[in-house]
């Protein structure tokens, strides 16, 4: 009677599993159905299961991918429609929304504020706020984004489509560098804590395994090296069969821990976290606000920008100012947390320039980079001192503009020194306009006197000394 009953239940049970091994609509390259089989974890050093969370179930998606976590909330959105499912850190709690303007997001990525992902076809990345529901830029790229993974060192994204090269790309759509795929990827995620033996970092995660039949392996590339690592994670043969989603790194999830975390495309969906690295206690200085200065300038002149941030344990703060044009401030001395930083610069060139800032506390945490601040660089008059030459009772000088634009309200100064000059030895006065290229000639006050004498001539910031001889009336230049 036990062995009967013992069968039915084994009967019953295949029936169940047999429900459960469904097809599965996934994004590969093949689009091939796949199917999950959970295996007991396993136990290394450096890759402690976290978490295994099934949100294909609960969602009722079969096309979770992409995945994001903000320290609160876990979000999926699908692949090929505008839907993106929200769930609690735990799993539970699951809601949807859309963001205008923004659909079929593949990996996303995380820079503390916002999340950022492409759609695999356009050429541009997508700056979102999860919270507000919001579309808050569209930044434009040479190249299509499947993977996403922001540098904060660069501040800049790692992306790539299957196995096309990975790129990282600037706000601006920049190339900064380039790195060979190591076969067809899905996701990958930047990170600077990780410390591997033999390897210098930082390091660059990326999730393989994206046709049917080829299993999610995670890689890691030395970005220092632009060469993988002999660190791989296969996650299909600990969690169970599925093909490679994206991936992402926080520690927002468990404190003092580095979690690397991804999606893994099987029967149904599921998001899985690794422990790869312990944090230290010390957190970076917040972001800076935006750098505060003028919003115009001229080329050649000299402008001063501040930045204020505080750091969470107290420490000294490093204030580092990007400029905008290829050139920075370097790391300039620490000064207390709250203090006021200031850093000046003067552009070569005409043109719009977006200043930003970052801080680095004494223990050498870094911030992420601040909002940027613009400025209008215009080029400017430049003046010069021409001809100064002498004549009957005056002296004359050329003021030349050799600038690209008109200047305006020139001050200038005619000045003797030496000799006895009894009448004249100074004059002054305002030449209302020199056009770009062009000149004015200006003419001292009267002059009477006798002896050698040197006359200064100066125009804006402009000055030219020539030496003289003064005959009563008569000014004769050498």
């Amino acid at each position: 009677m036990i062995k009967k009953i013992m069968c039915i239940v084994i009967c019953m049970l295949m029936c169940v599993t047999t429900g459960l091994v469904a097809g599965t609509q996934t994004e590969d390259e093949n689009a091939a159905q796949q199917i999950l089989v959970t295996n007991s974890n396993q136990d290394r050093a450096m890759w402690d299961v976290q978490f295994n969370i099934d949100v294909g179930t609960p969602s009722g998606s079969t096309q979770l991918a992409p995945v994001g976590f903000d320290g609160t909330y876990f979000y999926c959105p699908e692949w090929s429609t505008a839907t993106i499912h929200q769930f609690n850190k735990d799993g539970t709690g699951h809601t949807t929304f859309t963001i205008p303007g923004v659909s079929s997001c593949r990996d996303l990525s995380y820079d503390g504020t916002y999340f950022y992902a492409g759609n695999a076809a356009g050429l541009f990345v997508w700056q979102m706020n999860f919270t507000a529901h919001t579309l808050v830029s569209t930044l434009t790229f040479p190249v299509a984004a499947r993977s996403c993974a922001y540098d904060i060192d660069n501040d800049a994204f790692w992306v790539n489509v299957w196995t096309t090269d990975l790129k990282l790309v600037s706000r601006t759509g920049t190339v900064l560098d380039t790195l060979a795929a190591p076969e067809s990827l899905y996701g990958c995620a930047w990170d600077s804590n990780t410390q591997i033996s033999g390897y210098t970092g930082p390091f660059l995660w990326v999730s393989t395994g994206t046709s049917s039949g080829v299993d999610l392996i995670i890689k890691c590339y030395d970005l220092a090296t632009k060469a993988l690592t002999t660190t791989t994670h296969n996650v299909a043969a600990e969690l169970g069969a599925g093909i490679a989603g994206g991936l992402e790194v926080t520690t927002e999830y468990e404190e003092g821990t580095l979690t690397l975390y991804g999606c893994s495309q099987a029967t149904s969906d599921y998001i899985f976290g690794y422990e790869i690295s312990e944090t230290t206690t010390n957190s970076p200085p917040e972001i800076p606000s935006a750098p505060a200065g003028p919003s115009t300038g001229d080329v050649g002149v000299s402008y001063s920008f501040t930045a204020t941030t505080t750091d969470p344990e107290g420490d000294n703060i490093s204030y580092f100012f990007d400029w905008g044009n290829g050139h920075d401030s370097g790391w300039l001395p620490e000064i207390a947390s709250g203090a006021t930083a200031t850093a000046s610069y003067a552009w070569p060139a005409a043109g719009s320039f977006d200043i930003k800032a970052k801080a680095k506390d004494s223990n050498g945490a870094e911030s992420g980079v601040s909002p940027a601040h613009t400025i209008v660089i215009s080029a400017a008059p430049t003046i010069e001192i021409g001809a100064i030459t002498g004549g009957l009772f005056k002296v004359k000088a050329v003021i030349e503009n050799n600038g690209a634009v008109a200047a305006t309200n020139v001050s200038w100064d005619i000045d003797l020194a030496g000799g006895l000059i009894i009448l004249g030895k100074a004059s002054s006065g305002t030449i209302p306009t020199i056009a770009a290229g062009g000149t004015a000639t200006i003419t001292s006050k009267m002059i009477i006197g006798f002896g050698k004498t040197v006359i200064t001539v100066t125009a804006d910031t402009a000055t030219k000394s020539q030496n003289a001889t003064v005959l009563l009336v008569f000014i004769k230049t050498a």
